[in-house]
């Protein structure tokens, strides 16, 4: 049987694997305290939900939905870009996505042909460079480093590169490293691309997982000219990682071939979701504060823990990550291998975000304090 040649290029979703992992030690009856994965363990917002069944009685519901999302749940995002950000957007200007992954995977055909080139940051979220090579096209990764407050180093593109590429990922705040973009470094990067011609896209993700007295910022902010785009989610805010459900802003031009390639791959989400988002971008900020307020407190106690444990890590104030140094006599894939057979300790290896992970692993803040506390205090001092 003749397989895609390009799956050989790519490995199995790392977080398949590790679930397979866990999995396995369940059925042999041993205990685990998962810090791998970005999945929030926080409960949904109630009127969230009341507006997910409310969409059940909504006339045509089981109806194909619009492919590039609702008019009332575009219209939620446009308000959302011009409370938070000052950023005016039409409708033209947004789309509705099966979760963000799924604009992410399918910007790159809207915008690439087959071999063209698509930067990526390393490490980095993996499906930029996975996405990148399933549609037929060359990832070339830009190293973010510590020194440089893991910000991409643009100025390490060479000609050649630069000249060539037709699309460009950034991810702030970042996974896995929990670092913070700032508008001088996005409106310098948002100028080389567009000098370049590259199609700008920031992952979003984390936008709102911040502390309280820090504020969310967007690319669209610094592009007067709306030469790039932006991606969206409902799933770490507001706890909906299942519902799948995010969104797309920005350059018209893009953003309608984005919907072309959806109309061809999919029918768009299911209109109760849509409900659903739409009354989650009317929660008031209290809501917000609050979740932040509980992921604060578990970074709080996370590195403490970890300086009693004297492993390094990056300090920050954004997503839910911390980004450690590996201690020093172990490979990272030694590390992780030990905390988990003899603490039950699970968390994500660095290398799963690219060569430049390695020495390196992340924990996520998806546990109660209580139970991060207790699975980094199992581990001895380094």
């Amino acid at each position: 049987m003749k397989i895609n040649n390009r799956l050989d290029a790519i490995g199995v979703y790392h977080f398949k694997t590790i679930d397979a992992i866990k999995e396995k030690r369940r059925k042999e009856g041993k205990k685990i305290i998962d810090l791998s994965i970005g999945d929030p363990d926080l409960p949904v917002e109630p009127s969230i939900l009341q507006a997910l069944v409310d969409g059940f009685k909504e006339e045509g519901f089981n109806k194909y939905p619009p492919y590039d999302g609702i008019n009332e749940l575009k219209k939620q995002v446009i308000n959302y870009y011009k409370n938070e950000f000052g950023v005016d957007l039409d409708l033209e200007e947004v789309s509705i996505l099966i979760g963000s992954k799924e604009g992410i995977s399918n910007i790159i055909p809207a915008v690439c042909d087959i071999n063209d080139i698509v930067i990526v940051p390393e490490p980095g979220y993996p499906v930029y460079s996975a996405g990148a090579k399933l549609w037929g096209c060359i990832p070339y990764t830009v190293p973010i480093k510590e020194s440089y407050d893991y910000l991409v180093n643009f100025t390490e593109i060479s000609r050649e590169v630069s000249g060539k590429a037709k699309l460009m990922f950034i991810n702030y705040p970042n996974n896995p490293t929990g670092a913070s973009g700032n508008g001088e470094f996005f409106a310098e990067i948002i100028k080389f691309c567009e000098e370049n011609n590259i199609v700008l896209c920031n992952d979003a993700a984390y936008n709102e997982i911040i502390t309280a007295e820090e504020k969310p910022l967007s690319i669209l902010q610094f592009d007067k000219n709306k030469h790039s785009v932006e991606f969206g989610t409902f799933s770490k805010l507001y706890n909906m990682t299942g519902f799948r459900i995010g969104y797309a802003v920005g350059n018209k031009q893009v953003i309608a071939a984005l919907v072309k390639v959806k109309s061809n791959l999919d029918s768009g989400q299911f209109i109760p979701i849509q409900r659903a988002a739409c009354r989650a971008l009317n929660l008031n900020k209290a809501y917000g504060d609050e979740i932040r307020e509980i992921y604060f407190k578990r970074r709080v106690v996370a590195e403490r823990v970890l300086k009693e444990k004297n492993i390094e890590f990056f300090p920050t104030k954004s997503t839910f990550y911390i980004w450690c140094k590996t201690p020093r006599g172990y490979t990272t894939s030694e590390f992780c291998s030990e905390i988990l057979d003899k603490y039950g300790l699970v968390v994500t290896p660095g290398s799963c975000f690219g060569t430049l992970g390695y020495d390196y692993f992340r924990i996520a803040l998806t546990c109660s304090w209580e139970v991060i506390e207790e699975g980094l205090s199992s581990l001895p001092k380094y």
